[in-house]
Parts: structure tokens; C-alpha cells; sequence
């Protein structure tokens, strides 16, 4: 099984702490340009400040200012310079960090994060630990990169099969924008209680656009039909889990692609996001916590999406009335735990459906 990113992070820790044994901590923050956030990622120390936290890029100013010139930032003396009553800010400094390099992340010229390297001493970062951490900053833009190449490489065929098999009915941009954020606030909800890495978060949000490969192979008769489906059409239908799974294996595999971690996320995804709480769902018919926590969310975050979009046979439901549906049907058709993790961020899901609305491409 490959190492986490996480794990070689920790590796990568273990070796600088030998010429830099003050340095406490290694992180790494995400950027989403779709939304302008930054989401804390990864990070080498379990006691880490700042967990599943996110933050918009244009209200942290020397962050930003990092991202626009490419250029390295070292802190002395952090009890000095951050003098801002942002949580962040707050949270380093009670973790008893002292000095600081901040390294913005690069793929191809173009921003995507931010690395923190920290250190229990002042005036750690002298030019020749800078020289050492500049190329371990290579080293980490380049691994994070090339794991979120591949899987774009991913979605790119599979937005390709999309298209060619005319499977453009309620699989629109939009949507697979809309719920793929929600599964990342739930699962970023859920973090906590049910043990989620942000590391997890992130692939959780990476591949919830995939859930519903499997479809490219039903015929279109089937699956563009208006109207109910009659009991063949039905299972014919719900053959498109497994076929899911076959699908992405295939591309995997024809793409080169089988470097991509947490791929067992993936499948959990594609084979789960059918299954009900109460064990009534398909294919594999789980009860409760047999399904895995992201199946469970994707089931939460796609129904809730299709519940207040407006669709050709339907009005788009309030969020009020979606969720009275949703408390209703908890613990038969869904996870009571995501249904209390969408309350929690529900004004963060309003935002996400203002930001990416029907017309709009992602």
C-alpha cells in the first residue's frame, strides 16, 4: 500500500528535525480558486493548531501577497509579527512556535498552497537551513502536484465519456461543483468524530465528481428516460454502481494513473453512494456504519443537491424543507450524522449554491 502524503510528510520532518531539531512542525494549506479559500491539508505533528480550518486567501493580506509574487516569507519572531486577532494567528502563537518560513506552492507557474515550516526557537531560519528548506519545498510542491494532476487527468477522461455518452441530464457542472463542496464540509464536520484526515477531506472532495461514472454505460433509453422506470429498467439502472467501478479501473489503468492515493476512497464512493442507513440501498444492501463514512456522505451531499436544484420535472425545495426531509428520513435513508453536519454548516452551504448556480460553469 503507497504511504499517505501525510506519512511522508512525517518522514520528511523526522529528516530536518536532524539538522533543524526546533522545528516543530510541518503543514500544508490547500488553495481552491473556485472559492478563494485556503484549507489546511496536511500536517507532520498530530498536536498540529490548526485542524480542518479553512480561510478566505483575500482576508489573510500577507498570505495573499505570497501567492501573487512566488516569493518566500521568514518570521523571526513571531510573538512580534503576528500582531492580528485571526484564529490562525491566535492558535500558532499559543502552540508556543517562535520563527517561521512560509513557502507559497507552485505546479506549472501557477499557485495552488501554502507550506509552513515552524520552529520552537527565534531566528531559527538562517540562510543555510532557507538553502535545505527550499528544496524540500520542491519536493513537497512536486509529490502534492503530481497527485492532483493525476486525479484532474481523471476527471478530465472521465468528463470526456461523459460527454460522448450524452450524459448531460442532471449531471451538470454546477451540480458536481455544489456537491462535491457540501461533501467537504460534512466530511470536515465530521472529522473529528469519525477519525477523517484532512488529508481524507481533500480526496473525499476530489472524487465525489466521479460518484456517478458507472451511468456512461447505461444504455440512453434508460437513462435519459422521462418519466418512472419500470422494474427492469430499474435494475438494469442500478447496474451502473459496479460498472462505476470498472469504469475508473479502466482508465486507471489505460492513463497510468495508478500512482493516485486513497484510491480505495474512490471505490467506496462509486460503489456506496446507493446504499441507505437502514440497509435497504444497493448493491451491497450495508446497514449503518457498514457503509463507509464517505459513501454515507456523498449519499447526504448528492440528495440534498438534488433536492434544491430545479430540475424539468421538478421546483427547486427550500433548504428548509430539505432538511426537514432529510431529519425525516435519517436513520432509514441517511447517515443522522451528516444530516446534523449539513445543519452545522448551512450557511456554508448557502454560499456554495449562490457561488455555483445553474448557469454558471465551474
Amino acid at each position: 500500500m503507497q504511504k499517505s502524503i501525510s506519512g511522508r510528510l512525517e518522514v520528511l520532518h523526522q529528516q530536518l528535525q536532524a539538522i533543524c531539531e526546533p522545528l516543530g512542525r510541518i503543514a500544508v494549506a490547500l488553495y481552491d480558486k473556485n472559492t478563494n479559500q485556503l484549507y489546511t491539508f496536511l500536517a507532520s505533528c498530530e498536536e498540529s493548531p490548526l485542524k480542518n480550518y479553512q480561510v478566505s486567501l483575500d482576508s489573510v493580506p500577507s498570505l495573499k501577497k505570497l501567492a501573487e509574487t512566488g516569493e518566500s516569507r521568514i518570521l523571526n519572531n513571531l510573538g512580534d509579527a503576528l500582531t492580528s486577532n485571526t484564529h490562525h494567528s491566535q492558535q500558532i502563537k499559543k502552540s508556543g512556535f517562535k520563527s517561521s518560513m512560509t513557502v507559497p506552492l507552485m505546479s506549472q507557474g501557477k499557485f495552488f498552497g501554502i507550506l509552513f515550516f515552524d520552529s520552537y526557537e527565534n531566528d531559527t531560519f538562517d540562510d543555510s537551513l532557507q538553502n535545505n528548506l527550499v528544496i524540500y519545498s520542491q519536493l513537497i510542491a512536486e509529490i502534492i502536484s503530481h497527485d492532483l494532476s493525476s486525479i484532474k487527468t481523471l476527471k478530465g477522461a472521465v468528463i470526456t465519456a461523459r460527454e460522448f455518452s450524452r450524459l448531460r441530464d442532471e449531471e451538470t457542472a454546477s451540480h458536481l461543483s455544489r456537491m462535491a463542496h457540501y461533501s467537504r464540509l460534512i466530511a470536515m464536520e465530521l472529522s473529528e468524530s469519525h477519525n477523517i484526515s484532512e488529508e481524507e477531506v481533500e480526496y473525499i472532495y476530489q472524487f465525489a465528481p466521479l460518484h456517478d461514472i458507472g451511468k456512461v454505460a447505461i444504455p440512453d433509453n434508460i437513462l435519459l428516460k422521462r418519466g418512472g422506470l419500470n422494474a427492469e429498467e430499474f435494475e438494469v439502472m442500478r447496474t451502473h454502481v459496479m460498472k462505476g467501478v470498472e469504469v475508473v479501473d479502466l482508465m486507471i489503468n489505460e492513463f497510468d494513473l495508478d500512482t493516485i492515493r486513497h484510491i480505495e476512497i474512490l471505490r467506496n464512493i462509486i460503489v456506496g453512494h446507493h446504499e441507505r442507513f437502514d440497509g435497504s440501498g444497493y448493491p451491497a444492501g450495508w446497514l449503518g456504519d457498514e457503509a463507509p463514512i464517505e459513501s454515507r456522505i456523498i449519499a447526504a451531499a448528492d440528495v440534498f443537491d438534488a433536492l434544491t436544484t430545479e430540475r424539468p420535472y421538478k421546483k427547486a425545495w427550500s433548504f428548509k424543507d430539505a432538511l426537514h426531509y432529510m431529519q425525516v428520513e435519517k436513520k432509514e435513508h441517511f447517515d443522522p450524522t451528516c444530516v446534523s453536519a449539513i445543519i452545522a454548516r448551512i450557511d456554508d452551504f448557502k454560499e456554495i449554491q449562490q457561488r455555483f448556480a445553474d448557469d454558471e460553469m465551474e
